[in-house]
């Protein structure tokens, strides 16, 4: 069986205390990202036994949510305290440029009371290797010297051509202004 790459990013989240966490960066498409964050309140773990957690996260193209309450929802609580939120992060909930995210935890026995925690950040970067990549080549260097040959022969045939008409007119022009007579003779 192969093995499965993830990055995980860990988040120190106070419900209290609005929170600047360590700068991270995720890449534009990547599948394997999990963000790991451990709640607590005024530095005291919060139980979150069956609660329902919503990460909302604010993007440059929009608004996206995952859902602990939903199946293949991407967040699910962790931890001897119940108080981890680990998220696989869907690749359409970050995108380019500076993400923020909350969690909004709604508890109580109809899960109608809802706490907001502070937000954190992070960075996207688009990916290097996309649709508008090129693909190396060991022919590239061929190509350009075929490439820097076919300008050279283009303006040799355009000086050519110009050489041809200039020509062309000094003809006409001798035939114009020298002949006055002339017989055609048909074989």
């Amino acid at each position: 069986m192969a093995r499965v790459v993830k990055k995980t990013c860990s988040v120190a989240l106070d419900i209290s205390a609005s929170v600047s966490n360590r700068a991270f960066t995720l890449v534009e498409g990547d599948t394997g990202n999990v963000l790991h964050i451990s709640l607590t309140d005024a530095g005291e773990p919060v139980d979150l036994t069956g609660c329902r957690v919503i990460a909302v996260f604010s993007k440059s193209n929009g608004t996206a949510a995952q859902d602990s309450a939903l199946a293949d929802g991407g967040v699910s609580l962790q931890g001897a305290f119940n108080n981890e939120i680990r998220i696989d992060l869907f690749p359409t909930s970050f995108a380019p440029g500076m993400v923020e995210c909350e969690l909004q935890i709604y508890s109580d026995a109809s899960l109608s009371t809802l706490v907001t925690t502070a937000k954190f950040n992070f960075n996207c970067r688009p990916a290097m290797l996309s649709e508008d990549t090129l693909a190396a080549s060991s022919e590239l260097p061929m190509l350009r010297t075929l490439i820097d040959q076919v300008e050279a022969l283009s303006a040799a045939a355009n000086a050519a051509a110009s050489r041809a008409e200039t020509a062309a007119e000094t003809c006409e022009d001798i035939i114009t202004n020298t002949v006055t007579t002339f017989t055609v003779y048909r074989y």
